[in-house]
């Protein structure tokens, strides 16, 4: 009886080895682990927000006769009183004629002709941190019949838009 007790108890350390090797298996292949560890950082910041700065000035209402061409003068600059913007801006003028003329538009910069496209220009650059103003001229061209004595109804209106320059 001595060799089967033998036999058996050899039996159960084998069942209980491969039990022990399948439980050790399965943590390794599940990924999980017994131990931890944990560290915290208490940290604090501050940021600041760059100031825009972006004005557009110019006479709010001017007369368009329909006998000769109007002038309209303007300025985008990006600085004030406060001071100057710290980003770049990105713009671009919009011309809306909701009157009942027949109107046309030419607009410089600087003295130089700028190209509209659908009574819209291109987005022009301002950069920031040094102070700088452009100066528009748009001339207004009435283009139907001057023998007409109607009152033109409606408005002009010039829209500036503006928007931060992408960083590159």
């Amino acid at each position: 009886m001595d060799v089967n007790k033998k036999k058996i108890l050899k039996a159960v350390l084998l069942v209980i080895l491969i039990i022990i090797i399948l439980l050790l298996g399965l943590l390794f292949l599940r990924g999980k682990s017994f131990s931890k560890y944990k560290k915290n950082i208490n940290t604090s910041g501050t940021t600041e927000i760059a100031k825009p700065i972006f004005e557009v000035s110019g006479s709010q209402n001017i007369l368009i006769d329909g006998i000769e061409d109007t002038v309209y003068d303007f300025s985008v600059r990006n600085y004030n009183d406060s001071g100057v913007s710290e980003v770049a801006l990105n713009y671009y003028i919009q011309i809306e004629n909701n009157s009942d003329a027949d109107l046309t538009f030419q607009l410089t910069k600087n003295g130089r002709l700028v190209n509209l496209t659908n009574n819209k220009t291109s987005l022009i650059s301002l950069s920031g941190l040094d102070r700088k103003s452009d100066d528009y001229q748009l001339t207004i061209k009435y283009s139907n019949n001057t023998a007409i004595t109607n009152d033109i109804v409606g408005n002009v209106q010039v829209k500036v838009e503006a928007v931060q320059a992408e960083i590159e």
